[in-house]
């Protein structure tokens, strides 16, 4: 092959993943974000399951990420230890959101059996599988 078409199949090459590189940015910052219900569904639907104790459920609701760092017995036991407060929480309501592409941020109101709150900021991503918690911080 001559040297002047292996620098033209470069040139292609370089030039189509230049192309991919800027269709993927563009779809994921002009995806449609998701309406705050759908966000607030896959919260509400992970508490329950950690109130049943269901927590092969919860998992599954659970961010890739957190996946592969805890399993699904070091996800229990950081559950029970770090956020039983929000298990046993009497009322929870949501507060404002914000999305940017494919992360999100929730912000829940915990209220205990003497109305006091307890805030907690939650952090999703978008997956192939819809939308996953990657974190919770009490503010």
């Amino acid at each position: 092959m001559s040297h002047a078409a292996k620098a033209s199949l470069l040139l292609f090459f370089l030039t189509l993943c230049g192309a991919a590189t800027f269709l993927t940015h563009y779809v994921r910052e002009h995806k449609t974000a998701p309406a705050p219900r759908e966000l607030f569904t896959v919260v509400n639907d992970q508490l329950t399951a950690l109130r049943a104790e269901d927590y092969s459920s919860a998992y599954r609701h659970a961010a890739s990420g957190v996946q592969q760092k805890f399993t699904l017995p070091q996800f229990e036991t950081m559950v029970r230890r770090t956020y039983a407060g929000m298990t046993q929480a009497r009322r929870i309501e949501f507060g404002s959101v914000a999305v940017q592409g494919s992360s999100a941020l929730v912000q829940v109101y915990f209220f205990d059996e003497h109305g006091t709150v307890r805030t907690f900021l939650y952090s999703l991503t978008s997956e192939g599988n819809g939308w996953k918690i990657g974190g919770v911080e009490e503010l």
